[in-house]
């Protein structure tokens, strides 16, 4: 063992002014890691968009190979041979790189998001098939909150390289109910509908409600009626026009239909020739 490590050593001696140079070059890496830090911390503020645990994970990231360099440099003036040690550092870094891949490209992505900012925190977002509300972005996921109480974490890395719908970004969102019409009369859905649409509680008076119709039959007529609302409102939005809509028709002659859930259209056959 002692034979071991004495070959790790130069046929030199060490003298007096190696071990000073040596501790010279560990006092260095410290006092530079400390400087590193500082200056990526003054960098990430500047950066806008960067969590306080991606600056965190970068800072330590940065301290440490600063040291690292000053512990080799402090052994290669001991006389110490360093390939060894290089060489199983290397192959502990290609492993780690390997192992962690997942996490890497998550830690990348999330520099990525909250530089970028296609979300912030408080936004209703559409990722992955799961709709909520940004809780936190941190390194590794971006944490949403849906509407019926559960709390998701979608991967950074998946987010970026997905489809991401934000429905806060411009302030407002646009819904649509579908109202059907036994025997509608001219102008019905202009007197009646819409200024109970108008009334509904959560409807953006500006831009104004609308309505197209989508289908015209010999005895029913059916119309999508399109409202704008605050972006997380949408569920309460429709609710509330729905029942603003179905109060409005309640006395009506004929057969009617509003519903907020919009269903597929129906394959019809084509007619004989």
């Amino acid at each position: 063992m002692v034979d071991t490590v004495s070959s790790w050593f130069a046929d030199s001696d060490v003298s007096g002014w190696d071990v000073v140079l040596a501790l010279l070059a560990v006092l260095g890496a410290w006092l530079l890691s400390r400087l590193a830090r500082r200056g990526v911390r003054a960098l990430g503020a500047r950066t806008k968009g960067l969590s306080p645990q991606v600056l965190a994970v970068a800072e330590r990231v940065v301290h440490y190979a600063v040291l690292l360099v000053g512990i080799g440099l402090a052994l290669a003036f001991l006389g110490f041979r360093t390939e060894p040690i290089l060489g199983a550092v290397i192959v502990v870094v290609i492993v780690a790189v390997l192992a962690l891949r997942g996490i890497a490209d998550n830690f990348g992505a999330a520099i990525i998001l909250q530089t970028r900012t296609p979300v912030r925190l408080g936004d209703e977002i559409e990722s992955l098939d799961w709709t909520g509300v940004v809780k936190e972005l941190n390194g590794r996921s971006v944490v949403i909150a849906t509407v019926d109480g559960r709390e998701v974490h979608l991967p950074n890395a998946a987010v970026l390289g997905a489809p991401l719908v934000n429905h806060s970004v411009h302030g407002a969102r646009r819904s649509t109910v579908e109202v059907r019409l036994e025997d509608a009369r001219p102008g019905e859905i202009a007197t009646t509908v819409l200024p109970a649409v108008v009334g509904a509680h959560g409807v953006h008076r500006h831009p104004a409600p609308d309505a197209l119709t989508i289908a015209a039959e010999p005895t029913r007529t059916t119309v999508h009626v399109r409202f704008w609302h605050a972006p997380k409102n949408e569920p309460h939005a429709t609710s509330a026009v729905v029942a603003a809509v179905g109060e409005a028709l309640r006395d009506r002659h004929g057969e009617w239909v509003v519903t907020g859930e919009i269903p597929a259209q129906p394959f019809v056959p084509p007619s004989p020739v």
